[in-house]
């Protein structure tokens, strides 16, 4: 008998398909159908779209709490919307729609995220990292995951930085690829316990689980103190106004946080926010909507 499969329905602003769909797949959706908001009842719902995002029926109700409280972080600029509790779907093979979904992704110059299931395919002389698809978030798909990928492949000598912090690692992808690329050790920290699991496996997966650990943690509470001369936070606007002085309080004279997770519009806030801390803003990478930061203590 295959796998059942629940819907969530959810109506957003046109402008957040994109990132929505983005983030869904990262977690682990097995498709997304796109279609128009038609007799939407939200208070000025004009220029919204509605989604019906797909995930494995034990996966639902967790995709739908993860949903809404993504949604919730990302405030009034993402308002109206409505999403509706996970509904049954029709059968489906989802399972194997997936693999259209995570074909394999070349990054920068030297990376290839590579799921399970393509092992024999030739690597190209990239340095690979084998993801499974799951609920977390970091498959490479999204821009703010390829940006700190890209940021890492310009520093020079990873293994300098000593003990590299991963906040918010999601699926340990940014971890995998720091020691791919040059980086000793890697303290991967998620609160979330499905993101924990699912790093543990990739961690294990890719045969690096003595270069990294991953540990269950809300920052700033840290099983290590640091400081760290190297931090990947690949988060959203919301976590920097919170944390912004926990993070530069333990990143040392040298240090460098590469804080990944914000659009456009927020370069101006998020730089005011370094600032503040007293960090510098050293570099910037972008794509498309999506920019990345390096804060600098100096």
């Amino acid at each position: 008998m295959g796998s059942r499969w629940a819907c969530l329905r959810l109506t957003i602003p046109t402008s957040f398909v994109d990132w929505v769909c983005a983030e869904v797949v990262e977690w682990g959706s097995s498709g997304v159908r796109v279609h128009e908001a038609a007799g939407s009842e939200l208070e000025g719902a004009g220029d919204h779209v509605t989604l019906d995002i797909y995930f494995p029926d034990h996966q639902a109700g967790s995709a739908h709490r993860r949903l809404d409280a993504f949604l919730n972080r990302l405030g009034p600029q993402a308002a109206p919307y409505s999403l509706g509790e996970p509904e049954d779907a029709p059968p489906v093979d989802w399972a194997e729609q997936w693999r259209y979904h995570f074909p394999p992704i070349p990054v920068g110059e030297q990376l290839l995220i590579l799921p399970p299931w393509e092992q024999e395919r030739p690597a190209e002389g990239r340095k690979v990292i084998y993801l499974q698809p799951g609920m977390a978030f970091g498959t490479g798909h999204h821009p703010t995951t390829t940006l700190v990928l890209e940021g890492l492949e310009n520093r020079q000598d990873l293994a300098a930085a000593g003990t590299v912090l991963d906040i918010g690692c999601g699926s340990a992808i940014l971890s995998i690829g720091a020691v791919r690329l040059g980086a000793d050790r890697v303290m991967a920290v998620d609160n979330d316990r499905d993101a924990v699991e699912a790093a543990r496996s990739n961690v294990e997966r890719n045969g690096l689980s003595d270069s990294i650990v991953v540990v269950r943690a809300k920052f700033p509470n840290l099983p290590a103190r640091g400081p760290f001369k190297l931090i990947l936070a690949n988060l959203y606007f919301t976590f920097f106004e919170s944390n912004i002085e926990a993070l530069a309080m333990i990143t040392p004279p040298g240090g460098i946080a590469l804080i990944s997770g914000l659009r456009q519009e927020e370069e101006a806030p998020a730089t005011a926010l370094i600032q503040q801390a007293g960090l510098e803003t050293s570099g910037k990478r972008n794509q498309g909507d999506w920019i990345m930061l390096e804060a600098f203590r100096p």
